[in-house]
């Protein structure tokens, strides 16, 4: 397997520029670049051709792949970085990126000392704004092998509504838990309220279809809610323009969840959103609350 470091996304960055604006065999690489910053140049050019950024072309000389092409054609060293990264990933499909699916602090607890280095380059470590949280949805989705994270921006959608909502009902602005570790059993903790700063978890869903639409509740999830003092499920309805949300307690939700019997144990269940009809209320009524 491939290793991948800031000092080879670097080393491979000028030598897809060089490749460029010059026309080179690979033997005239090596002989004239002994160096790429303090690595060989033989490790950046197996490196480059490795993750599919260069090849040979019919007449022999170094020849810059489409995905290569599209990499130097980003602007600034972190968005190189960041897709220098996908890249990596989607070539080599290292067994660290499966962590994705829990969240960031996960993998790059996992991914070793060089790769973490990376993330911290390319601006990846820290933060919520909307190209650092798309990037880590695109690592779950490539983790889960789907084409895209449709589905985990839904997910996300959902999740700032609720970040906006907690930030205008308590003047706090609450911290956005999913997005490094979604073992917890829940997405966003904020306070009980704006004169009580005690810790709020929130779990939040989200349904395109409206009313019509359900919530899916894991095991994980719900003994979350039963082993804290305060928490909240928010559940968005969104249908065409229309968003509405219904923020249910635990003992609200209780009487949709299963009990293990005998030898069965659930892990999942589905509740359909009529179910708590009467409890949404309009996005647009949420802050006269």
């Amino acid at each position: 397997m491939l290793a991948f470091s800031p000092g080879l996304a670097q080393g491979c960055f000028e030598l897809l520029e060089i490749v460029s604006r010059s026309s080179l065999t690979f033997p005239q690489i090596h002989t004239s670049f002994a160096y790429f910053g303090s690595l060989p140049t033989a490790k950046i050019v197996a490196t480059a051709q490795g993750i599919g950024w260069l090849r040979a072309n019919d007449e022999g000389f170094a020849s810059i792949s489409p995905s290569g092409a599209r990499l130097i054609g980003l602007v600034g060293y972190q968005s190189m970085l960041r897709q220098a990264l996908l890249d990596y990933i989607d070539t080599e499909r290292p067994p660290w990126v499966q962590n994705a699916t829990y969240g960031r602090s996960r993998v790059i607890r996992f991914a070793g000392r060089e790769l973490a280095q990376v993330f911290v380059e390319a601006g990846l470590a820290h933060g919520t704004d909307d190209e650092i949280v798309e990037f880590w949805d695109s690592m779950a989705a490539l983790a889960r092998g789907q084409k895209n994270g449709r589905l985990s921006e839904i997910g996300r959608q959902g999740e700032r509504l609720s970040i906006a909502h907690e930030l205008i009902r308590t003047g706090r602005p609450p911290k956005w838990i999913a997005i490094d570790n979604n073992e917890d059993g829940y997405d966003v903790l904020s306070v009980v309220g704006s004169e009580d700063p005690r810790p709020l978890s929130i779990e939040v869903k989200i349904s395109t279809l409206g009313i019509a639409g359900t919530m899916h509740v894991t095991r994980n999830e719900w003994e979350r809610s039963q082993d804290v003092e305060n928490h909240r499920f928010h559940v968005w309805s969104m249908k065409s323009k229309e968003c509405s949300l219904a923020v249910l307690t635990p003992e609200e939700v209780q009487k949709h969840i299963p009990l293990n019997a005998g030898l069965g144990s659930w892990e999942m269940v589905e509740v359909p959103l009529a179910a708590f009809r009467d409890q949404f209320v309009p996005a647009n009524l949420l802050d006269s609350e």
